[in-house]
């Protein structure tokens, strides 16, 4: 696999979510390679952007604090853009179903005002958006390929699924360059650490940190697959870089390794040092929108661009919980 750091030297990229914890990463990628990086992010409360996330390249990107669906700002901040990385969307499942309309509203409206501005102001703009696990919802097999059918189990999911169609249908209609990555459940440092919203693991580490008794719904077998948020970047960064082999695609990422949640739990209690766990009834909110085991087969992405996992859950846990030993109060 070659190092994909050489295609961004020089060139002009935009990070949507460029403040939480997949934007800011990969922003810190970018700027060692050489990009000149601008960062939109609207600075939602409940989403995960923290200025921290920027510490080391404060002065080495553009913020713009300003949300998606601003027709005005997209126009501008699109123009001569070589690399568009679209992150930043809503992103909780449970929000969704309280709300509906705020999902659509972002993840549908929001994703074509990016779309339009694309397509009007920056026609030669590579998109790599950020797809994700829960487009496919109810499973018939595991592993999960890209030839499996969505049947999502909630309004994100669906939104999704729809946000992905309409960059497939500009790639086609007005041959914008388009590539989607359906992210995995991520975890790593730069992780909003609030609540349990974003990132089930992350939450697990922060009340594991604190002496707190971590709840897993059922009896813990569900089986989950999880990347390193290290790992998922140097996916988006290989997306962007091979654009010959990705543009017109989809494709999953995963870890090859899946883990119960109970084993990932334990492992997460003892890297902490304190903390516990214990079993509860599902509530009934979760319970609807539960998938069941997911694991994906990613051999699909492997053959484009060579992209394997490096990360071992292990080695990502202590990383995660080093991390936030020496940052905890810039997270909690």
């Amino acid at each position: 696999m070659t190092d994909p750091h050489d295609a961004y030297r020089g060139k002009k990229v935009l990070v949507t979510g460029g403040l939480g914890c997949l934007g800011s990463t990969l922003s810190h990628e970018l700027v060692r390679a050489g990009a000149e990086v601008t960062i939109v992010d609207s600075h939602h409360p409940l989403f995960g952007a923290n200025r921290a996330n920027l510490e080391g390249i404060e002065d080495r990107v553009r913020v713009n604090l300003c949300d998606i669906r601003d027709v005005d700002a997209m126009n501008h901040l699109v123009k001569d853009q070589d690399f568009l990385f679209h992150i930043g969307m809503q992103t909780s499942h449970v929000d969704s179903m309280i709300d509906p309309f705020w999902d659509i509203d972002i993840n549908c409206r929001g994703n074509m005002v990016v779309y339009e501005a694309v397509r009007h102001h920056a026609p030669e703009c590579y998109v790599i958006y950020a797809g994700t696990r829960g487009q496919y919802g109810v499973l018939d097999r595991v592993p999960v390929d890209e030839s499996h059918r969505m049947q999502p189990t909630d309004v994100y999911g669906v939104n999704k699924v729809a946000a992905e169609g309409y960059g497939f249908v500009y790639h086609r209609a007005y041959d914008m360059a388009f590539c989607s990555l359906r992210v995995n459940n991520c975890y790593g440092p730069r992780h909003q650490m609030r609540h349990a919203k974003y990132g089930i693991l992350n939450w697990f580490i922060r009340l594991a940190m604190d002496g707190k008794t971590i709840q897993l719904y059922g009896d813990g077998e569900q089986k989950r697959d999880y990347n390193y948020v290290e790992d998922a970047i140097e996916a988006f960064l290989l997306a962007g870089a091979q654009r010959d082999r990705c543009n017109g695609e989809a494709f999953n990422l995963g870890s090859g390794q899946a883990r119960t949640l109970r084993e990932a739990t334990e492992l997460v209690v003892e890297y902490a040092g304190s903390g516990a766990y214990e079993f509860v009834e599902w509530p009934p909110d979760r319970k609807a929108i539960e998938t069941g085991d997911y694991f994906a087969d990613f051999s699909k992405f492997t053959r484009a661009t060579g992209w394997q996992p490096r990360t071992e859950m292990e080695e990502g846990l202590r990383r995660t919980v080093t991390f936030y030993q020496q940052h905890r109060k810039a997270y909690w």
